[in-house]
């Protein structure tokens, strides 16, 4: 029964998978949400978590786009990058992967590189070279920079990950920017030497051609750029900037330092240290009766105002002669009567225990605190006290951060640039983006459904499998990618089950770099021939060399996928041990 069960419980998510594929667009979500009720209402299975966290990131970073795009900043990142590939045109199958692969790590998303795809055709028509060779690379490429992007939800929720296991934000973003942008040169090298580029010897050009469905090259295109197109682009590279040296900033490799550092010019002030102790007591006070509760609040709060008041005081007294002491011991010494002198019962005696404690320890530290203080207080004291208020505890978290960022950005350029915000949701890339939104909502939900479901079973066999064999997690994250058609929402879906069933924590991150190494196989979008750029490719390329074949995997991005992935995982193993 329970293997009858199993069996119903794939069929519904391969089959969900399948109708949304044929569907297309967004409907591949609505499949998706479709699967989650026939698994938890009619088989019996819990709802998994929905990736929340991936959806707004995806929804912030389009917000900023979408801004820049209506601010004409796309079409001047297309302008910039048509005359690199115009002006080095025999290296197409080099540099339109390159341009796509910088595109989608400064953006944040894959969609950017559909501006650039009628420009690879033109060029590649000019060269004779097949648009399939450089489309191919491209498109993969921009899937692939997605796993190195600093402002991608997959590389946010990865670098969360592997922080607490040793890893840090700068040491990743090093690790996936050299293996990724490595493996996507690399498969361009091979493309360009193994496989068929003339495009006159294609029969289905010839084909085309003859039948006149092949448009003519018509040279470099003259864009009329808006009067905000450089700043808008000014104005989201500064922020991604930002973003970058933000999540730097909070990693534990600076963070760390930095806190020492900044620690050592911050004298302990008596007052704040007062004011945690009054926090803190008044925390563990028990009645239950509110008026009982404020008075002995008040009762417990008034010696430590009085002596907080002395200290305040003194300060003056303190700076001129800081081995003085006595006075401000005779102040402890009257708090801490007032406070031994509060009856004590069952509701009250814990927070009276720890004033007193606390009391005692500071008391006895005076001599050695004030001097400090009077040595160090000052403005460097305070602005280091201002730059640990931000780190400690870290105020604004990486996640956070980048979808704030972005919507400042989004802000700035629309405020700067006189963007019509009527106009936004026309965007192309709005769209594409929610779009994609609605793919992650549905799909990664299904998926983190039945991954939930059997995440004992799938931990002990990962457990097993990626133990003896470690790249057989990237195998694992490239079909999961497939079906989940993110890669973030896959990362999140397999990846702490992998780190459980390897036993991966902070005291035994040796086997962390197996997460790191495999961490580009989540980008197998391309296997299924509905991703947005893939189709786009296939529609744009006139001369029939880019297509989907009839046995649906058999299409112009499949092998040159496979062998970047194989090139960026190969190279991930090579060099994370390193680090």
């Amino acid at each position: 029964m329970e293997m009858l069960v199993l069996i119903l419980q794939v069929a519904v998510l391969l089959g969900a998978i399948f109708i949304g594929i044929r569907l297309g667009g967004m409907a591949i979500g609505y499949a998706g949400g479709f699967g989650v009720v026939v698994l938890c209402l009619f088989l019996g299975m819990k709802p998994g978590a929905i990736p929340w966290d991936v959806i707004l990131i995806i929804m912030s970073v389009i917000a900023a786009i979408a801004a820049m795009q209506l601010a004409g900043g796309l079409d001047y990142m297309v302008q910039v990058a048509e005359k690199i590939l115009r002006k080095n045109p025999k290296y197409i199958n080099y540099l339109a992967p390159t341009v796509t692969y910088f595109l989608t790590f400064l953006a944040g998303t894959g969609h950017t590189a559909f501006s650039m795809i009628p420009v690879i055709v033109e060029v590649a028509k000019e060269q004779n070279i097949k648009p399939s060779a450089p489309l191919s690379i491209a498109v993969v490429s921009s899937q692939i920079a997605i796993t190195a992007s600093p402002v991608s939800a997959a590389v946010v929720y990865m670098t969360g990950v592997l922080e607490p296991l040793g890893w840090s934000y700068p040491t990743l973003l090093l690790v996936w920017l050299i293996t990724t942008f490595s493996a996507c040169m690399l498969t361009a090298f091979v493309v360009s030497k193994f496989f068929p580029l003339d495009l006159s010897k294609d029969p289905v050009y010839q084909e085309r051609l003859k039948a006149g469905l092949v448009k003519s090259t018509n040279g470099a295109a003259h864009i009329e750029l808006k009067k905000g197109a450089k700043l808008s682009v000014g104005i989201f590279l500064a922020g991604v900037l930002c973003v970058v040296i933000y999540a730097t900033s909070i990693s534990d490799v600076v963070r760390k330092p930095m806190l020492d550092s900044v620690s050592k010019n911050i004298p302990v002030y008596v007052d704040n240290e007062l004011d945690s102790i009054k926090k803190e007591a008044t925390s563990l006070l028990a009645f239950k009766d509110s008026e009982q509760a404020k008075l002995e609040k008040q009762n417990l709060i008034a010696p430590l105002e009085s002596l907080k008041k002395a200290y305040v005081d003194s300060i003056p007294a303190i700076k001129a002669n800081p081995n003085e002491v006595q006075n401000l011991q005779n102040a402890f010494a009257t708090a801490k009567s007032e406070i031994d002198s509060i009856a004590k019962n069952e509701q009250n005696e814990k927070a009276i225990a720890l004033i007193e404690s606390k009391l005692d320890s500071l008391s006895n530290e005076l001599d050695s605190i004030l001097p400090d203080f009077a040595q160090k207080d000052g403005m460097l004291a305070n602005l280091s006290a201002m730059v640990k208020s931000y780190i400690d505890p870290v105020r604004l978290p990486r996640d956070g951060a980048i979808m704030s960022f972005m919507l400042m950005i989004a802000t700035l350029i629309v405020i700067f640039c006189k963007v019509e915000t009527g106009k936004l949701l026309d965007a192309s890339t709005f769209k594409a983006g929610m779009t994609a939104c609605v793919c992650v909502l549905g799909v990664a939900w299904l998926g983190n459904t039945f991954v939930d479901g059997y995440k004992a079973e799938i931990g002990d066999l990962a457990g097993k499998l990626v133990g003896d064999y470690p790249a057989l997690l990237a195998v694992a994250l490239f079909f999961a990618s497939m079906l989940l058609y993110s890669q973030a929402a896959t990362a999140k879906a397999i990846m702490p089950v992998v780190i459980a069933a390897l036993g991966i924590t902070a005291t035994n991150a040796d086997s962390a770099y197996i997460l790191v190494a495999s961490f580009a196989a989540v980008s197998a979008l391309f296997v299924l021939p509905t991703y947005p750029t893939l189709l786009g490719a296939v529609q744009m390329d006139d001369t029939g060399s880019t297509r989907i074949g009839k046995f649906v995997f058999n299409h112009s991005f499949i092998l040159p996928g496979i062998i970047a992935i194989v090139f960026a995982v190969a190279l991930g193993f090579a060099i994370a041990p390193l680090f």
